[in-house]
């Protein structure tokens, strides 16, 4: 097992364990080209795709998380008086 999993599992960071896995998807097909029509489908249902600009695999849900979180410190530090 990847020592880098192996941690995180062990400390309960599911985030960083989820990164790891998105980077090995992401090595293995840059490495093979594809990773099958298959697998593209289960990904796709549990919410992971292909970035066909920055070539990685990313969550929807962690990209969603991290929108809003950076929109809501954007809006908080306005001025709406």
């Amino acid at each position: 097992m990847n020592e880098e999993i192996f941690k995180a599992l062990m400390s309960g960071d599911v985030l960083q364990l989820e990164k790891a896995a998105l980077e090995r998807l992401t090595e293995d097909r840059i490495a093979s080209g594809s990773l099958g029509e298959e697998v593209e489908e289960v990904l796709t249902a549990a919410g992971i795709y292909w970035d066909t600009l920055n070539k990685e695999y990313f969550s929807i849900d962690v990209f969603q998380a991290e929108t809003f979180k950076r929109l809501a410190a954007e809006y908080a530090s306005q001025d709406y008086a």
